[in-house]
């Protein structure tokens, strides 16, 4: 079996991505186009990555008798069935159970008989709740024990009144909310308890209003008014559920990561990830409740893995029947990399912060194990991922990001006094890193002439717009940037180093940075006193401004080797495993 060794992460990145479309809007909004159809006219589905849940759900469009055709790499067009489509059909899934189940539900719109099937992973998923909701609407539906293959008498529904139990998985509900408009008098669904990651049966309401249908919907009761779905084209967003690999990544270390196509706000419920997240700062015991997200459980309990305490992860009883048992899986591969949890029938008991070492992790195929052991081994060393193509049913494009974003590190902004070496350091630090180094006063120099005689011109004032100006085209990704000792004296430049940069504070005492200057006739004065003289004045109203802002604190009088080696441990230190800057320490 082939496997990927997890790359190193030394550095906080600074990077926007561009996301896969996320699978579960474009599986639901392919159903509905399909629907759509039925005006006679082809709708347009664009920002569909074709990841392998989306292609199990197009070819079974395709064995329906839909005309489904990729005209781009992310765009589909659905053309309506023709005058004599198929009468049967054996669909296969792979390993895709949103595919199964609204392929399920619509089969029984579609008059033929139909077989859906897949892996033997699906096999062990259940469609026992969908199936029996849909024979009470009249459906002629046989699964095998709760669970596929699953066979279909289409074009046999007549209810419009149905009891479903998703306390399983919400696609139950989605699935029957996505075909309901279709009966004759609608959908009245009542359900049978609690509805698992009910977020997400919001989101195909909300999908279905956007199309003009109309629905009420409440954690007990869903009535569906018969209509059709308006046309034309439809786009997929990017998916959240994938960015939240970066956001723990981002929060573990620093990293300033965003995706550009991520709407903001969303309907999908990994987009609110945050507040889960900052449950995890700080050491001692947490609980946390993953029933509203529970594509996040894994990314969460590697977080957990690296924190200092146990946490408590509830609400995912329904995290055993995905693609794997993804409570086991994450316990499996922890206790495989040195770690230690308890599965629990709802949830896992992970306990944090002990070494952790390299091993050999199987995801058993399932796609979000594969990403979340990837977290974790950008900390740890050695981890090694099998079958590592199985993140292709989700995000084809997931390890070739990773590579990618390990490149963009964050800016190194170097703060401090005249005096105090920021520009031999930075040019030293940027040898040291491979990055690029930018010092602002000699871009001024080559811009506007020698800074004395400028100051003496124009002013301060203006010296200084000019000076901002320069920081932030400076402050990009992978730069090294010396900054003039004043420019941290400005509100809007000191917002620009804590949203853009790391800042290296080079801090030197009155005595120091006197000495230094003692005899300067290039720098202009800042008070009207001699350079030297006027050192201890402004460092003591720079000081405060200095140590708000700073990440790292690196002696002024230390020699340049000394001071590079430690700004390069300090900067780490959030990307290795206990890092000081850590949540928690």
């Amino acid at each position: 079996m082939a496997e990927r060794l997890v790359p190193q992460l030394a550095w906080p990145l600074d990077a926007t991505l561009t996301l896969p479309g996320s699978k579960s809007a474009a599986n639901r909004l392919l159903v509905l186009a399909a629907l759509a159809t039925a005006s006679g006219a082809p709708v347009v589905v664009s920002g569909a990555t074709p990841s392998d849940d989306v292609q199990h759900l197009v070819a079974g469009l395709e064995a329906f008798g839909f005309d489904v055709h990729w005209t781009a790499s992310d765009t589909l067009t659905l053309a309506p069935r023709g005058p004599n489509p198929p009468r049967s059909g054996h669909l296969h899934c792979g390993n895709a159970g949103t595919a199964l189940r609204f392929l399920t539900a619509l089969a029984a719109l579609l008059p033929g008989t139909w077989t859906l099937d897949g892996e033997a992973a699906l096999r062990r998923r259940p469609i026992g709740p969908l199936a029996h909701a849909l024979r009470e609407l009249g459906a002629e539906v046989e699964d095998t024990a709760g669970c596929p293959p699953v066979r279909v008498r289409g074009g046999t529904l007549q209810g419009s009144r149905c009891t479903l139990d998703a306390s399983a998985s919400g696609q139950f509900a989605s699935a029957l909310l996505l075909v309901g408009s279709q009966l004759p008098h609608g959908l009245e669904l009542q359900f049978a308890g609690p509805v698992a990651s009910y977020d997400y049966v919001a989101w195909t309401a909300a999908l279905l209003r956007e199309r003009g249908l109309r629905i009420e919907l409440t954690p007990s009761h869903a009535r569906l008014h018969p209509g059709t779905p308006s046309g034309g084209s439809y786009a997929v967003e990017g998916d959240w559920s994938a960015f939240g690999t970066f956001a723990c990544l981002s929060f573990l270390t620093g990293s300033r990561l965003s995706g550009r196509n991520l709407p903001q706000p969303s309907q999908q419920a990994d987009a609110r990830l945050g507040p889960l997240l900052a449950q995890l700062a700080g050491s001692g015991p947490r609980t946390l409740d993953v029933s509203s997200q529970p594509d996040q459980f894994l990314n969460l309990a590697a977080v957990a893995a690296l924190r200092p305490g146990t946490t408590t992860f509830t609400g995912g009883a329904n995290l055993r029947h995905k693609e794997s048992d993804r409570i086991a899986a994450m316990a499996t591969g922890l206790h495989a990399l040195g770690g230690s949890a308890q599965a629990r029938p709802d949830g896992l008991v992970v306990h944090g912060g002990q070494p952790l070492h390299g091993g050999h992790i199987d995801p058993q195929a399932d796609h979000r194990v594969a990403m979340a052991f990837a977290l974790l081994g950008l900390f740890v060393p050695g981890v090694h991922i099998a079958a590592p193509e199985c993140v292709a049913k989700s995000y084809p494009g997931f390890w070739d990001d990773l590579e990618w974003l390990l490149t963009q590190r964050r800016c190194i902004a170097v703060v401090g006094m005249r005096g105090a070496g920021k520009s031999t350091f930075a040019r030293a630090f940027a040898a040291a890193t491979d990055t690029v180094c930018v010092d602002l006063d000699a871009q001024f120099v080559q811009a506007h002439g020698p800074i004395a005689p400028y100051v003496a011109a124009h002013g301060w004032p203006a010296f200084r717009d000019q000076e901002s100006a320069l920081l932030a085209a400076a402050l990009q990704p992978g730069a090294v940037v010396a900054t003039g000792g004043g420019a941290i004296e400005r509100a809007a430049n000191r917002r620009l180093l804590a949203e853009r940069a790391l800042v290296v504070w080079l801090d030197g005492d009155v005595g120091l940075l006197r000495a230094r200057l003692v005899g300067d006739t290039v720098r202009p004065s800042l008070t009207g006193a001699p350079v030297g003289e006027e050192v201890a004045a402004v460092l003591a109203q720079r000081q405060p401004l200095y140590t708000a802002a700073a990440t790292v604190r690196i002696p002024a009088a230390l020699p340049t080797a000394e001071q590079v080696a430690l700004a390069r441990r300090c900067l780490g230190a959030p990307c290795q495993m206990f890092g000081k800057h850590k949540p928690g320490n």
